[in-house]
């Protein structure tokens, strides 16, 4: 798997590990903002998924402030989301590297600081690795 991803395997239920996430978050000074459940809201079109699939949405706004004052462009990437999955009975947890997402921009400025956040993200992740 490319280095541009954060991924672990949890021995967690799904549920319990959005539950983690969500504690992790908190607990690095992270804002939880949304907690999506993609099955149940495919279900509710119509569409059958049989996998698990959660995105936390998660934020600290001095962190966005200043990625959003070095460039503004960086808004769609916003907040952080982590995804808890399932595939064939097993849990993931996962997101793509903040600085990974950076590099797009080519600006300098976003580097450092998308590195300190992936290191914040990672232990989020990690905690729900348990």
């Amino acid at each position: 798997m490319s280095n541009d991803f954060i991924r672990v395997e949890s021995s967690l239920s799904v549920e319990q590990a959005v539950a983690k996430v969500q504690e992790a978050s908190k607990a690095g000074g992270f804002g939880v903002l949304n907690t999506l459940n993609l099955q149940q809201i495919m279900a509710g079109k119509g569409v059958e998924y049989a996998e698990a699939a959660t995105v936390v949405e998660i934020c600290r706004p001095g962190d966005a402030k200043l990625f959003l004052e070095a460039d503004p462009r960086v808004a769609p990437c916003l907040p952080c989301r982590i995804a808890v999955t399932s595939k064939d009975g097993k849990t993931f947890v996962h997101t793509v590297r903040p600085s990974s997402m950076m590099r797009m921009f080519e600006n300098d400025a976003l580097i450092a600081p998308a590195k300190l956040i992936d290191e914040a993200v990672n232990k989020i992740v990690e905690a729900a690795a348990a």
